[in-house]
């Protein structure tokens, strides 16, 4: 269970209560389209989303109110493969909110908190002309590593493509390897 507490944001789990405020997240194209986040239709689908999807996104609160939304992702469901030692994260943030810094302390306090679980790398997925996004992940330290095209069925304007980002974890990274 994810709950953090930053300066000025906290991050914490959906509850059916936040519902509206995501509503208004997946229903604005500035904000859904570059976070790919799928179309909810009404406050059903809505409260349905957050409250299935509790495990693995969160709302990001400031000031009492929910005015983001963070994923973290398993990257594989097999528990032996290295990839189980990574995320992959996703976020949204509603536009009254843009450059203030705000995501990046949320994503920092996530950063933390999964690298302290021992994760050994976090991932990003970016559509790459979504260049507050990449600038974001550089500054805090995410590198870019390639480029695909999405599934045909998460394309339903056209072929897209996303750019993926790597941020080791700096603690388990070895220093004398032979």
């Amino acid at each position: 269970m994810m709950d953090l507490k930053g300066d000025r944001v906290s991050i914490r789990p959906f509850t059916a209560a936040d519902a509206q405020a995501y509503l208004a997240l997946a229903q604005d194209p500035l904000v859904a389209g570059p976070a790919g986040m799928r179309p909810i239709a009404n406050l059903e689908e809505a409260k349905s989303h957050v409250l299935k999807n509790q495990t693995t996104e969160f709302a990001l609160v400031v000031q009492g109110a929910v005015v983001g939304e963070l994923g973290i992702y398993p990257r594989t469901a097999d528990a032996a493969a290295p990839e189980a030692h990574t995320r992959e994260i996703g976020y949204a943030l509603a536009q009254a909110y843009w450059g203030q810094g705000l995501m990046r302390e949320a994503l920092l306090l996530v950063i933390r908190e999964l690298f302290t679980q021992q994760m050994t790398a976090l991932w990003a997925a970016t559509f790459p002309d979504n260049q507050r996004s990449i600038a974001l992940l550089a500054r805090l330290g995410f590198q870019y590593r390639f480029t695909v095209p999405l599934p045909a069925s998460l394309q339903p304007a056209g072929p897209r493509s996303e750019a993926y980002f790597e941020l080791v974890n700096p603690t388990l990274v070895l220093d004398d390897v032979d």
